[in-house]
């Protein structure tokens, strides 16, 4: 592609890196530097002198450097016009980048505190509460219901110990008057019991007719030791049906109490008739 340019002056356009341009005869101007070299030395002196200072640029100091830009840039051409020459160079300069702003950064959320889920998950196998085996509820009530006995047990225990102290103090005693047809006593002077828990041994004492001077004791057995707060009762009844009250000798709380039988003689109170 060619054409008329400002100096009227034929150029060729045929893109980056092409060179050459032809006068408006026709004669095509070179731009090799040795052929440009060869036709100043046909010129005078004072010619060559004159387009050097006007066309050539000074002479770059040796200290400057030339660095590599990045860029394209074609071979030289010259164009001359009367007495003036002009050196072109093209250069492809590629499209500038078009700078991005930085991403914005994203705005600081605030985190909820955790709160604990206790609803099903609708259309969910996963249940977020665990259910209990139903063995953990029978065993949990067995260890309640153990609980519960041991400590009633202590209770009762206790309650009974405090009964026992109030009804028949320290040694274990209990007392008793009846009419059993012994030194005549009667009514008025009816026999007197004594029952005794007296170191782990049961004694029971009997003053007929309120005569001490006839009195008798009988030894009736002795407990295991360290049962020396285990009350003893005494209770007369006929149980041979032979018309004279025999003596029971009872040892021990009640639901916890075994019977030691005397039989009556008619004078006195003996293990067998």
């Amino acid at each position: 592609m060619s054409g008329l340019n400002e100096y009227g002056l034929f150029e060729q356009r045929s893109g980056l890196g092409k060179r050459g341009s032809w006068t408006s005869h026709g004669q095509r101007i070179t731009t090799r530097q040795p052929q440009l070299r060869s036709q100043r030395q046909g010129q005078p002196d004072g010619d060559e002198d004159d387009i050097s200072e006007e066309v050539y640029p000074p002479r770059l100091p040796t200290s400057a450097r030339r660095y590599t830009v990045g860029y394209d840039i074609s071979d030289e051409e010259v164009i001359e016009q009367g007495n003036q020459r002009f050196h072109i160079r093209y250069v492809d300069v590629p499209k500038r980048r078009q700078s991005l702003p930085p991403p914005a950064a994203p705005a600081p959320t605030r985190q909820q505190p955790r709160q604990p889920v206790y609803a099903e998950e609708q259309g969910s196998e996963v249940q977020t509460r665990r259910k209990l085996h139903w063995l953990f509820f029978v065993g949990l009530a067995l260890l309640i219901m153990l609980v519960g006995w041991y400590a009633l047990s202590i209770l009762s225990t206790w309650w009974q110990m405090h009964q026992d102290d109030v009804t028949y103090g320290t040694p274990r005693t209990f007392q008793l008057d009846a009419i059993v047809g012994h030194n005549n006593d009667s009514p008025t002077s009816p026999t007197h019991f004594i029952a005794e828990n007296l170191h782990d041994k049961i004694i029971v004492v009997e003053i007929p007719a309120g005569d001490i001077s006839k009195s008798r004791s009988f030894a009736i057995t002795t407990l295991t030791q360290g049962s020396e707060l285990t009350p003893v009762t005494i209770e007369l009844r006929d149980v041979n049906a032979d018309g004279k009250p025999d003596l029971l000798v009872h040892i021990g709380d009640p639901g916890n109490v075994f019977t030691v039988m005397l039989f009556n003689n008619g004078t006195q109170f003996v293990s067998k008739l």
